[in-house]
């Protein structure tokens, strides 16, 4: 329990209370205490914890007020408000006085607070970056720029782990203590780009009733990470180069420029330059960003991490606190290690998630994986040269020669139903016939 994090969550509704309890119910990682009404706690008790996660909307106090008192008292943990509803100047004015370290949607899943949570936990790098070569390349390179301003943009498949990485770089940083703000750039429209990125005064546009601060400006001191940054309008890339180029920025409806401090971490799925060749990107805007790159081997080349995040992630999402370790049967391990995971580490930790929820037993068999994972092995085994014969001899064992599941098995599995254990094996029928009497 010592190297657990103590996490303080505050929220009126007893729904997201309990959602909180399963998000972090793991209490080798975990120490949750949950507060229901902030007003009757003792917030001086809010100073032992690692991190605070608190509702902006709650009766008769605001969460924005909780941060402002607790920073009054001392507190040096990070800071995690959550809000359904639009308190951005609120909000955006607590991120520039460094009331908050982050903004959470109340439309999170427990995926995404999960990851959050645990990259504030920098002790340790993430489990998913030891004992492979490769991935452990590419911290080693982040541990080298994390120490200077360099721009950093990292590129790699969705689901790999980009916004880890980004969070990791920051809390390694000099700029460790200051705001990490997150943009996914894929979701502002060219009309609202300018003023959500770098502000706007009161009455610069119809609907400007105060003064804004932007994404840029709240970044001051620290990180601002431009996810998906190939999805910035082109109209509005100019600006940003601006920013990078001179270390100011102008708000909307504002003549004088303002000075701001911050380190870009940019991302993106799609290489910069596949961007800029298909003219959806400023080139001197790609050498801004990508002076340092960084890239994010997809899961499928970095095969002696999935067994470890299997257990991972399976252990995490064990919704049976009466089972023991869930194991595998048959063929089914082999099968995930083989499978390509399009999806990346995203995929991996949704799979172990379904699972826990759809098995009837701590164990897992061919049938009861996801339907993709069963189509991509029959369409590799119809896919592969040679007759039926010599599919079934080798369909049924690993590189390594070990038996992955024998006719027998397979039907034993589906009760005897021939045409279902035919379809679990990926072969026809009359290749399930021809075993059978061989």
């Amino acid at each position: 329990m010592s190297n657990s994090l103590k996490i303080l969550c505050i929220d009126d509704e007893e729904m997201i209370l309990n959602a909180y309890r399963r998000v972090f119910r793991n209490k080798d990682k975990y120490e949750v205490v949950l507060v229901n009404d902030v007003r009757e706690f003792d917030l001086i008790a809010a100073l032992k914890f690692d991190i605070v996660i608190c509702d902006q909307r709650m009766p008769g106090v605001l969460g924005t007020e909780v941060f402002k008192e607790l920073s009054d008292l001392g507190y040096h943990g990070k800071k995690i408000i959550c809000s359904a509803y639009a308190d951005f100047d609120d909000i955006m004015n607590s991120f520039n006085n460094e009331l908050i370290d982050y903004f959470l949607n109340k439309t999170w899943s427990n995926q995404e607070i999960r990851n959050l949570v645990d990259s504030f936990n920098v002790k340790n790098k993430p489990d998913s970056v030891n004992q492979n070569c490769n991935i452990e390349d590419v911290y080693l390179l982040a541990d080298k720029a994390a120490v200077t301003d360099i721009a950093i943009n990292i590129q790699g498949e969705t689901g790999t782990g980009k916004e880890v990485l980004t969070r990791y770089i920051h809390a390694m940083s000099k700029r460790k203590d200051g705001p990490c703000i997150t943009v996914n750039c894929s979701t502002l429209t060219a009309s609202l780009f300018e003023s959500l990125m770098f502000g706007h005064k009161k009455g610069a546009f119809t609907g400007a009733t105060q003064d804004h601060i932007g994404f840029y400006e709240a970044a001051n001191g620290g990180t601002l990470f431009l996810d998906e940054v190939v999805d910035i309008p082109v109209e509005s890339q100019a600006k940003i180069l601006r920013a990078l180029q001179e270390n100011v920025i102008t708000r909307l409806g504002e003549s004088h420029d303002i000075h701001v401090d911050v380190r870009v971490i940019s991302a993106s799925a799609k290489p910069i330059q596949v961007a800029v060749d298909e003219g959806l990107f400023r080139e001197d805007l790609m050498y801004r960003l990508n002076v340092f790159p960084l890239h994010i081997p997809p899961l499928r080349k970095r095969k002696p991490e999935i067994k470890k995040l299997l257990d991972q992630y399976l252990s995490k999402f064990n919704y049976h606190e009466d089972w023991p370790e869930i194991t595998f049967g048959a063929g089914v391990e082999a099968l995930l290690m083989e499978y390509e995971w399009p999806g990346n580490i995203r995929e991996l930790e949704n799979t172990c998630n379904y699972l826990n929820v759809s098995l009837t037993k701590p164990v897992i068999n061919l049938i009861d994986l996801p339907i993709n994972i069963i189509n991509w092995q029959k369409a590799k085994k119809e896919n592969r040269a040679g007759c039926d014969v010599v599919e079934v001899e080798s369909a049924f064992e690993t590189t390594q020669g070990d038996p992955v599941m024998s006719v027998e098995q397979a039907l034993e599995q589906c009760g005897n139903n021939k045409t279902k254990a035919a379809r679990l094996l990926g072969i026809s029928r009359m290749t399930l016939w021809r075993q059978l009497n061989k």
